[in-house]
């Protein structure tokens, strides 16, 4: 029996952008999408592997169909819920571990890449030596050195934050001189991230699927310095178009990360510089998609099949393995 290619998708059940690049990818592949949640409710998800002295394989299962690992030519692995309690990590962490075991298959974007790409000091790092212009920054719980950067750029700095609060959004702002000397205890307790302040003119949003740029202008009624904290009905997004050779530094950077997708930040300056703000690995691009038209969904869905059956060959008992050869490099613009 011939096993038809299967795109896997990992992803909650209530996903609007999921379910656009399903229905995109159900007019081209077999498409099997789960919720590792699932899998602690009886009979919803039935999954078991097999490790022995044959390749690791495993098989998964619900009420609509039947996948089997060697089937699977790609992973889409898109904001699944977070395991809730010790049977649904200890279930979840049996999937990766088969899932992970798969070879030759391409993945947008695989877990582990993904969370070494969400560095904020690697990502900056990597894009300053591709020739990006990047905005001042330090890492620090030395309120001294904190003071003093703010000084260095007209007594204000710019305070982020790299990982997500469990519990509430917390967006950029900017701070004073005066205001970080009022919590100097706080930085002493933890590391800070101050940037340089931007005279921006707008925000840009890249996206990126594969070798395909999605670039949007994201603007503001009041400037503001982060338009995520922003009511979506106060902004403005329209497509915009990107340099060639800032295009060809970005397909670069997402190759040093060990990307396939990826949401780009820029502040743009009334010169017309961008400033490279952060790479999200899994930045959400519906609001993109549904402002402008841009057809990210669809680009999502054919590089998970394009992409992973490029490089392919058919083997006589039906499934599909990854060829001997190179992948193809990414295209220039």
């Amino acid at each position: 029996m011939t096993l038809p290619p299967t795109v896997l998708v990992v992803a909650a059940p209530s996903d609007l952008s999921a379910d656009l690049v399903v229905r995109h990818l159900s007019e081209h592949a077999n498409v099997h999408r789960v919720d590792p949640n699932d899998l602690v409710k009886p009979g919803v998800l039935r999954m078991t592997g097999h490790a022995d002295d044959k390749p690791l394989r495993f098989e998964l299962a619900d009420e609509h169909r039947t996948t089997l690992s060697s089937a699977i030519v790609s992973v889409w692995w898109w904001h699944p819920d977070p395991p809730d309690g010790w049977a649904q990590a200890e279930s979840r962490a049996v999937l990766e571990g088969l899932l992970y075991g798969l070879e030759g298959v391409l993945w947008v974007n695989h877990p582990s890449r993904a969370a070494a790409a969400r560095s904020g000091p690697t990502q900056l790092n990597r894009a300053a030596n591709l020739g990006f212009r990047i905005p001042d920054t330090i890492y620090t719980n030395d309120p001294r050195e904190a003071v003093n950067f703010a000084l260095d750029h007209g007594g204000e700095a710019v305070c982020k934050t790299l990982l997500g609060h469990s519990e509430r959004f917390v967006p950029a702002r900017v701070v004073t001189v005066e205001e970080i000397e009022a919590e100097r205890e706080s930085i002493r307790k933890a590391m800070h991230y101050f940037q340089q302040p931007v005279q921006k003119v707008y925000d840009v949003r890249l996206t990126v699927v594969g070798d395909r740029l999605f670039p949007c202008k994201v603007s503001s009624r009041g400037g503001d310095l982060d338009w995520r904290a922003v009511p979506e009905e106060e902004l403005s997004f329209e497509p915009i178009s990107i340099s060639l050779p800032l295009a060809q530094k970005v397909r670069k950077l997402m190759g040093l990360l060990g990307l396939e997708y990826g949401a780009l930040d820029f502040a743009v300056d009334a010169a017309g510089t961008w400033w490279y703000l952060e790479t999200n690995p899994s930045g959400q691009f519906g609001f993109v998609e549904s402002t402008t038209g841009m057809v990210i969904s669809r680009a999502i869905a054919d590089h998970l099949v394009q992409s992973a059956m490029a490089n392919r060959v058919f083997t006589p008992d039906g499934g599909h393995k990854a060829s001997s050869g190179p992948r193809k490099p990414r295209k220039a613009l």
